[in-house]
């Protein structure tokens, strides 16, 4: 374990509070000493640089007043971490989702939970960028090249084709525009459905059945709540338009993998693109690693220049909020007033 301890005020008349952070595997926060010194100006700050095991995460956290994670879908915060953080008052989350910390009992404890939604540019641009590998096959045929096989594989256009959303989040209201631009007709389904919101990005809202059974490419932007677990499974593959493509840039559990893996291996989807994943890092021998039409992201759609400096200025915003007395981005209102 790295760290890197910010002591407080010389002479400690006064004791400042301590910031965690307690993934900063990349070297976001450690990388950007002016950032940085913002933080550092108001409170003690300790970061860490390697991913934590959860036991390692809760006695990171166990001392913390606030907690600062770079790395959500990789850093999870349920009840049993947040349960040895007696101190804690707030946890930022450099990303959009909080589905990784258990909000309700957060909430329970008077533990804000806030975000950042500094990423959806990046994301919509990656969902652009599978749904080409996929459709043109350039990863299969970069492999073949890289073999000595010269061998050219026919893909599909994508202008005419219909994009079927799930999901109206906001990389989706960025990503419909740019499948427009290309041409494709958008249909979206999303839980409140509304027809306003759809129209406002282009898209047109039909059921969810229409979706799937209509659209040559699914893409999927849903929030991962408990009941969504799975939420694409054998029967709703199965709905799924013949040689239609699937992208997930959402969260892995929103598929049942098993009944994926069937679905590419008959071909009975063409092919998939897939950063999210139900269990990171692929374990070796893991199926979807022995599939041609399957292009894979390590959980990096959000991950561009401009957007994780974004980010990180964004969550060191949050976080001096937050100390000034007015908070921002919270999820969790409620919790406040506990």
């Amino acid at each position: 374990m790295t760290s890197v301890v910010v002591p407080d005020n010389v002479g400690g008349a006064t004791a400042r509070p301590h910031v965690v952070i307690p993934d900063d595997i990349a070297n976001r926060y450690g990388g950007n000493p002016d950032e940085l010194a913002r933080l550092r100006a108001v409170a003690e700050v300790t970061i860490h640089s390697d991913r934590p095991t959860p036991a390692a995460l809760a006695e990171r956290i166990r001392d913390a007043d606030i907690v600062l994670s770079f790395r959500p879908a990789f850093t999870r915060f349920p009840q049993e971490v947040l349960a040895t953080a007696q101190r804690l008052r707030f946890i930022c989350i450099a990303g959009a989702g909080v589905e990784d910390v258990d909000v309700a009992y957060a909430s329970s404890r008077g533990i804000a939970v806030g975000n950042v939604t500094g990423s959806r540019r990046a994301m919509a641009e990656h969902c652009l960028a599978l749904l080409f590998a996929v459709a043109r096959r350039i990863a299969e045929q970069d492999r073949a090249i890289r073999r000595g096989v010269w061998q050219p594989l026919q893909g599909i256009e994508l202008g005419g084709r219909t994009l079927g959303i799930v999901g109206l989040s906001a990389t989706a209201r960025e990503f419909a525009p740019l499948a427009r631009a290309l041409g494709m007709d958008v249909l979206s389904w999303s839980r409140d459905n509304s027809a306003e919101r759809a129209a406002a990005v282009g898209s047109t809202a039909v059921s969810l059945a229409e979706v799937l059974g209509r659209a040559d490419v699914v893409s999927l932007h849903l929030r991962l709540f408990p009941e969504l677990s799975g939420f694409l499974g054998r029967e709703r593959l199965a709905q799924m338009k013949r040689g239609a493509i699937l992208l997930n840039t959402a969260r892995g559990e929103l598929v049942d993998e098993v009944a994926l893996v069937e679905a590419l291996q008959t071909r009975r989807l063409s092919g998939a693109g897939l950063d999210v994943f139900t269990q990171v890092p692929l374990p070796a021998g893991h199926p979807l690693l022995t599939l041609d039409n399957v292009v894979m992201t390590p959980s990096s759609a959000w991950n561009t220049v401009d957007s994780a400096q974004r980010n990180l200025r964004r969550s060191i915003d949050n976080v001096l909020a937050f100390l000034r007395g007015e908070p921002v981005n919270i999820a969790n209102i409620a919790a406040l007033g506990r």
